[in-house]
This record gives C-alpha cells, sequence and structure tokens, in this order.
C-alpha cells in the first residue's frame, strides 16, 4: 500500500479554495475556504517535524471569520431563532427575504389593545405617525358615514405611508387586538438605508392596497360590529 502523501492535502486544501473563488453562492463559497482551511491546518500541525503554529494560528483565525460570516448568511436566508409570533409575522411580508424582515423587526413595537373605550390608530384626514399590521383580532373602520371591520392580516396607514398623504379613514383597536407598529419617519430612513428592503416593502404595501380595493370591504361584507362600548365609534 503506497504511503499516503501529506502533500495531498496542500493541493486539496488550493483547489477547494479555487473553487470557492468561482462560486457566487456565499454560502456554499463559505463551506469550502472553511473546509479547505481545515485541510491546511491538519497539513501544519500533523505533517512537518515541528507543528507550523503561526501558519495553524492564520488559518483558525480565517476559519472562524468564515463561521462568523456563515451564521450572518444563515440568518439572512432562514427563521431560525426567530419567535412563533415573529415567523406568523413573516408570513405577511412575502416580498421580503429572511434578513430584510429581521432589519424591520429591530423597529417594530408590539402592542395589545388594553383601553376599554378602544385604541385610536389613526383618524380619517390627518397624518398618521405610524405604520401597522393587525395581528390578531378585528380592527374597526369609520370611513366616513361607514362602519365596517377589518380582520387580522391586514395592514393599517399604508396608504399614508406609501402615498405620504393624510390617512383615509378612522381605525380602532377594540381592546384585547394584537397589532404590530412601527414609526414611519423610522421606516423611510430604514428605506433610505437600505433600497432594496424599501422597494420590496413598497411592494407589499401597493399589493396590500390593491388587494383592499378588490375586495372592497363593506358593512354588508363584515357584518355587524358589536363594539365593547357603544360610544366606540363616536368617540373617534
Amino acid at each position: 500500500m503506497a504511503e499516503f502523501d501529506p502533500s495531498w492535502l496542500i493541493h486539496a486544501g488550493a483547489l477547494l479554495y479555487i473553487i470557492a473563488f468561482i462560486i457566487r453562492d456565499e454560502l456554499i463559497l463559505r463551506l469550502l475556504v472553511v473546509t479547505g482551511s481545515g485541510l491546511y491546518i491538519l497539513y501544519y500541525y500533523l505533517f512537518p517535524e515541528v507543528p507550523l503554529w503561526d501558519a495553524i494560528f492564520s488559518s483558525v483565525i480565517m476559519v472562524f471569520a468564515n463561521f462568523y460570516v456563515l451564521g450572518q448568511v444563515v440568518l439572512e436566508r432562514t427563521t431560525f431563532r426567530m419567535s412563533d409570533d415573529q415567523k406568523h409575522l413573516f408570513e405577511a411580508f412575502k416580498t421580503l427575504s429572511p434578513g430584510q424582515f429581521r432589519h424591520l423587526l429591530k423597529d417594530a413595537h408590539w402592542h395589545q389593545a388594553i383601553d376599554p373605550t378602544g385604541t385610536v390608530l389613526t383618524r380619517e384626514g390627518e397624518e398618521a405617525p405610524a405604520l401597522y399590521y393587525v395581528f390578531d383580532g378585528s380592527i374597526l373602520v369609520k370611513k366616513g358615514e361607514q362602519h365596517f371591520s377589518l380582520p387580522a392580516g391586514n395592514f393599517i396607514g399604508e396608504i399614508a405611508y406609501v402615498l405620504d398623504a393624510p390617512t383615509s379613514a378612522t381605525t380602532i383597536a377594540p381592546e384585547g387586538v394584537r397589532y404590530v407598529r412601527w414609526d414611519g419617519d423610522a421606516l423611510r430612513k430604514l428605506s433610505e438605508k437600505k433600497p432594496a428592503l424599501g422597494n420590496a416593502l413598497n411592494a407589499l404595501l401597493t399589493r396590500d392596497l390593491a388587494t383592499k380595493l378588490t375586495t372592497s370591504y363593506q358593512p354588508s361584507d363584515a357584518g355587524p360590529i358589536t363594539p365593547p362600548n357603544d360610544g366606540l365609534l363616536s368617540k373617534a
């Protein structure tokens, strides 16, 4: 049986490096570099008469640096370490990647309406400083003389956000309703900082608006409203 030639570890490591440099997928690229560095470390430690500690140390640093970037890539592409509520919310952001959604989560504020008379989110004809998403429960909507409900899974204030215009309706969250709030200015700054995220968010909100226009929510569609307080809508 032929004796193993340790130089093959160097050749194999170099080959993996070369393959990594011609691959565009960053996840595969990093894995190949880590594997190639591992082969170099084996050679530096096992086969010289004295381990080449300086080379080993440099290669270990490269491995850890690539593992760090690998972690970032995994977070960008998966919902790993997201809570169940965050994963459920992500399902509503179909135009965003997991990584883009994580940036959005940093500015998200989770609320549960606790006022028995209802929590006013927007007022018709006024500027809306925030964008909302109805996470659980139904929002009461007052538009002109029409009163109807908007179920969970809808955005509130998206027209004002996208068009930078006054809100088109008064919206109230009855007690117990859960919703997510984003500050409008913070979202705009994030969109300017990350144009791809901003474009994906605008596409999502535009689609949500188009869906609402197509569905045309009406009192007859939503069924009778039974506010927890007779003055819930009148106070708005």
